[in-house]
């Protein structure tokens, strides 16, 4: 028996550390595993033509944040509780990881944790040491990250590189981290409410914009692989990354020994966003009762702590399990700790069935803030901000109304 299982994937050699985490399965069922990839530029299209169209693949891997607008468009399974409990059950999920499995108004579960993911700020210590700071408190809030930057730069050092000028698809995930420094978020919890004008989340946002005063000319308008690039060769002292670069810092050929010997990691200010990815079972599987049968038993195996210990080990991707952590060995020293805090303190973006459209118009948002920064230097970054938050969140409430 064929089960098609769509993941995502931007180039087909990232499926190869998959492919042998299947074989065990196929091994040891009559199930034989067909991967369709997609890539992440073009994931949430394919997704939605498929779900409009009544087609899809058998099971799918999803964007965690993408479950609540699946599940409206009547393209998914449900999940029953005892499958659920068959996998584990919701408490050996992180809670991060299980509230979005479902949408905000409705108790059904349309997904299952796979993994997580989430954003850090890696520095360099000897540069951070040579301008006098603390790495526990250099980046402790907005405002403390603003004031490293201006003493980096003082000592004759580039703070960072980020991307800037050109769309960046996970943009609204690291600025979310400001945006609830202080206790507010983008949106109200029931998707109702713009919030990011507000006075609490425009002071963390306008910190945050005046980031990009320390983005070199040079630097601006790179992609996030050019500024990890810029990073491991040495020409800056901050870089926000997944978890997952930490590894290819350590062992690229490409990083000086500097970095490798000075390699730090923290928490972003603010309160950092989890997210990650899902699996879901598509409906049309329960036309054939034995199809639907190994569509479950291959959720049961993917959702198990050692398949998700076997897949941390092969793609630094980190498990939706808790049981899991402990019996994870960090390349870096820093790397538990900072996990820890932000297993504790993150959290995702709301559950709305419009999130997706939200998300778009948020990254669109910022990616136009942070280009009037960078293109009017004249004029300061906060006052630039406020003004362009205020007209944009009028805009969001025109459009939540419509």
């Amino acid at each position: 028996m064929d089960l098609n299982f769509l993941t995502i994937a931007d180039l087909a050699e990232d499926l190869q550390p998959l492919r042998g985490l299947l074989r065990p399965f196929e091994s040891d069922s009559s199930v034989r595993i067909s991967l369709q990839r997609v890539g992440w530029d073009r994931a949430w299209q394919t997704l939605l033509m498929d779900a409009l169209e009544g087609k899809g693949p058998h099971v799918s891997q999803i964007g965690s944040s993408w479950t609540a607008t699946m599940s409206m468009l009547d393209a998914l399974r449900r999940f029953q509780l005892d499958e659920i409990e068959s996998m584990g059950g919701e408490a050996q999920f992180l809670p991060a990881a299980w509230s979005s499995v479902k949408s905000e108004k409705y108790s059904e579960i349309w997904a299952i944790p796979w993994s997580i993911y989430t954003f850090v700020l890696y520095y360099r210590r000897d540069l951070l040491e040579r301008a006098g700071l603390d790495p526990e408190k250099a980046f402790a809030t907005p405002q403390a990250m603003r004031e490293s930057f201006s003493a980096l730069s003082k000592q004759g050092i580039t703070p960072w590189a980020f991307p800037s000028l050109h769309p960046y698809a996970d943009l609204a995930h690291i600025a979310s981290s400001f945006a609830r420094a202080n206790g507010s978020d983008f949106i109200s919890a029931d998707g109702r409410k713009p919030m990011f004008a507000s006075s609490a989340a425009s002071a963390g946002l306008k910190e945050f914009f005046e980031l990009f005063s320390f983005i070199p000319t040079t630097m601006r308008g790179l992609s996030s692989e050019a500024c990890t690039q810029a990073f491991a060769s040495g020409k800056t002292a901050v870089l926000v990354g997944g978890v997952e670069i930490a590894d290819e810092l350590l062992n690229s050929p490409d990083s000086m020994p500097e970095i490798v010997n000075n390699l730090g990691m923290t928490t972003l200010p603010g309160v950092p966003w989890i997210g990650g990815d899902h699996l879901v079972v598509w409906k049309g599987v329960r036309t054939n009762a034995e199809l639907e049968q190994a569509a479950l038993d291959l959720l049961r195996f993917l959702s198990k702590k050692e398949t998700q210990l076997e897949f941390y080990k092969a793609e630094s991707i980190l498990p939706a399990r808790i049981d899991a952590y402990p019996e994870i060995k960090f390349s870096l020293e820093s790397t538990a700790a900072t996990i820890q805090r932000i297993l504790k303190t993150g959290r995702p973006h709301p559950t709305l069935q419009l999130w997706r459209r939200i998300e778009a118009f948020l990254n669109e948002m910022l990616t136009d803030i942070g280009s009037a920064v960078l293109h009017q230097p004249e004029t300061s970054a906060s006052e630039i901000a406020e003004r362009m938050l205020a007209e944009y969140e009028q805009k969001l409430a025109a459009m939540l109304k419509g």
